[in-house]
């Protein structure tokens, strides 16, 4: 248990220094966007290439917020049953809910692989006067998910640890749909830990 702690802890780590990276990737784009905007207007210039950029950053920063949302219990998830039922059916759903999940991500992981190897082995380049060497935004693109796979491969063991023991409750904070109080307590601690509580200074 305490490893699969740790586990959590670097992947909590990984995914709030991605939430950083991508949110200042996504605001150098609109700064770029702007830029060249302006610079069609003003001069009837542009910089070439703004819209692609932004077209790998959405791609990259999507991939890697999925994991996030995960860690956040931030999928948006219909609860008009769920809420009427007791703890252990609630935790029955929700582990349901992750092996889906995790079905669907293996998937998505296993083609966006296909597509990147396809492009290393056919050293493809975008249609376009950059040419970018397609590898590099899809291999960024392709960790995403894996770490999305990897995220949910340590929920569902430490998950498995908590139901061994009986914990429903800490599976439920693990994995559940976030109350009301969560929820605001999520919007007064934006950098706090998932699952863990915190109290006013």
């Amino acid at each position: 248990m305490h490893t699969a702690r740790s586990g959590m802890g670097v992947i909590n780590t990984i995914a709030k220094a991605s939430t950083w990276v991508g949110g200042f990737a996504l605001l150098a784009c609109a700064l770029l966007i702007s830029i060249d905007l302006i610079l069609r207007k003003a001069l009837g210039v542009s910089l070439g290439g703004a819209d692609e950029m932004a077209g790998y950053v959405l791609a990259i920063t999507s991939a890697w917020a999925f994991p996030v949302t995960l860690l956040k219990r931030a999928h948006i998830r219909v609860d008009i049953l769920y809420t009427r039922l007791g703890l252990r059916p609630r935790v029955a759903l929700d582990l349901f809910a992750l092996t889906c999940m995790a079905l669907l991500v293996s998937t998505l992981a296993y083609h966006a692989g296909n597509v990147l190897w396809d492009s290393i082995e056919y050293r493809s380049v975008s249609n376009t006067p950059l040419q970018v060497p397609q590898w590099i935004p899809q291999s960024l693109w392709f960790a995403g998910y894996l770490f999305f796979a990897l995220t949910l491969a340590s929920l569902a063991i430490t998950c498995l640890g908590h139901l061994l023991k009986g914990r429903w409750h800490a599976i439920s904070t693990l994995i559940g749909i976030n109350s009301v109080e969560e929820d605001i307590q999520a919007e007064r601690y934006p950098d706090s830990t998932p699952g863990k509580e915190r109290t006013p200074c």
